[in-house]
């Protein structure tokens, strides 16, 4: 009940106009509950150190650093300048981890907080400028509620502006921005290539305006897909001279090799199958950066999962082809559908859906519609948030972590919950665009 108030109460504010002051209100609010993180437990901003001055300087930059800062990376010997990229992050990374750097390494972490402040101060308003104040108005709660304890210390606000970017130029038809846009996010987090496919779909409908674009196959426009992949080879290619395996394939095989993480749906699969029949305990350990579930079911699990994305994609194709989606709706569709198959669900990535929730909760549906998805949003974003809160602090030792995690009072629980609702808002997407095309 009292959840429903408060989306009754959200409902109320985003009808009116928000001022100014009060999204700047929000933005102040959203430095203040994530400035702790930078202090405490700024984890990944120091692995963005590393990463930065080590391929900037080489190994040798490993005696400015405390000595137990570096140890995750496997290096062996001494490291020439430019010759060690992120392993877990495509190559462009290395830019915005290494901007900070231009300050004394003391007030790197605070530095790279600012910079994403930034960030969010120009995706938000980006929202309010060619999407509406209300947009923005929700894109600041949900970024507070869901994205705060996380958003000054990852960077993927970084690759969700780049989305939010080409969203915007696509719809006023400037189709090379947009398709830079997309391969500058690409470049910083392979997520936004999933895109590629209905952004090109959307120049072909626009192209043949009133036609069925796959019966003109001939008078398709190719230069821009093009384009984009010259932008993503160039690139990549560039960073592959100095270092071919960490440029092309290490951040491949990152993904690839890497068991469910815990707050993934597949890991939520994997413990519901342990409470019952004769399932196999519940395994954990702590690898890659994060605590996983090692399981016999897990390949299986992931290539159901794997399955349902492929298919996933082909509907959401098909549904922008028969003009249940637009856009905005089929790109919004995808990411929810790649958190929901993916073997890792990171609580920073509600930073990539949460512009694109907002944009077609408030302005592409209907309001009774509108009315249940800020309610499922607003548990979302809660719930994520508390798990990462009351859960993660406890976890920090990796040494200790799977052993921890199994005694913690609700947490799969709540997880699993989660889990549900992200899965429910999925369904639900598909669900509303299948309705429309039938």
């Amino acid at each position: 009940m009292a959840m429903r108030r408060s989306a009754l109460l959200w409902t109320r504010v985003l009808r009116r106009r928000p001022a100014p002051w009060l999204l700047f209100l929000l933005g102040t609010a959203l430095f203040v509950e994530s400035a702790w993180q930078v202090f405490l437990a700024p984890t990944d901003l120091l692995r963005y150190q590393c990463y930065a001055l080590l391929f900037w300087f080489g190994s040798t930059a490993l005696r400015w650093l405390p000595a137990q800062q570096c140890t995750f990376l496997p290096l062996h010997g001494v490291q020439p300048p430019f010759h060690i990229l992120p392993q877990e992050y495509p190559p462009l990374t290395i830019v915005p981890f290494s901007l900070p750097l231009l300050v004394p390494p003391p007030y790197y972490t605070l530095t790279f907080a600012l910079l994403m402040l930034t960030i969010s101060s120009v995706l938000l308003w980006l929202l309010y400028r060619f999407v509406s104040p209300e947009a923005a108005l929700g894109g600041a709660l949900l970024l507070f509620l869901g994205g705060g304890p996380l958003l000054q210390v990852r960077y993927d606000l970084l690759p969700s502006l780049c989305v939010l970017v080409c969203l915007l130029a696509a719809q006023r038809e400037r189709w090379t921005l947009a398709y830079l846009a997309l391969a500058s996010g690409t470049l910083l987090k392979l997520y936004p290539l999933l895109g590629l496919p209905v952004l090109f779909l959307a120049e072909q409908q626009h192209l043949n305006a009133g036609q069925q674009p796959l019966k003109k196959i001939a008078s398709w426009r190719w230069r821009h897909l093009l384009l984009f992949a010259a932008t993503v080879v160039m690139v990549s290619t560039f960073f592959a001279l100095f270092n071919p395996e960490g440029a092309l394939l290490e951040p491949l095989r990152y993904f690839s090799q890497r068991p469910p993480q815990i707050e993934s749906l597949a890991a939520s699969l994997l413990w519901l199958s342990s409470l019952v029949g004769a399932g196999q305990p519940l395994q954990l350990l702590f690898s890659y950066g994060s605590l996983n579930v090692a399981s016999p079911l897990a390949p299986a699990v992931s290539l159901l999962l794997t399955g349902l994305l492929c298919i996933g994609l082909l509907l959401t194709l098909w549904l922008q082809y028969k003009g249940a989606f637009d856009l905005w709706e089929s790109m919004l569709a995808l990411l929810l559908l790649l958190i929901t198959t993916g073997k890792v669900f990171s609580p920073q990535y509600l930073l990539w859906v949460i512009p694109l929730v907002v944009s077609s909760t408030l302005s592409r549906t209907t309001p009774a519609r509108a009315r249940s998805w800020q309610l499922i949003w607003l548990a979302i974003c809660l719930l994520t948030s508390s798990i990462y809160v009351l859960y993660y602090p406890h976890l920090a030792d990796p040494s200790s972590a799977p052993q921890v995690a199994l005694t913690l009072p609700g947490f799969f629980e709540l997880i699993l919950l989660r889990n549900a609702l992200v899965l429910a808002a999925t369904l639900g997407q598909f669900g509303f665009g299948l309705h429309r095309a039938l």
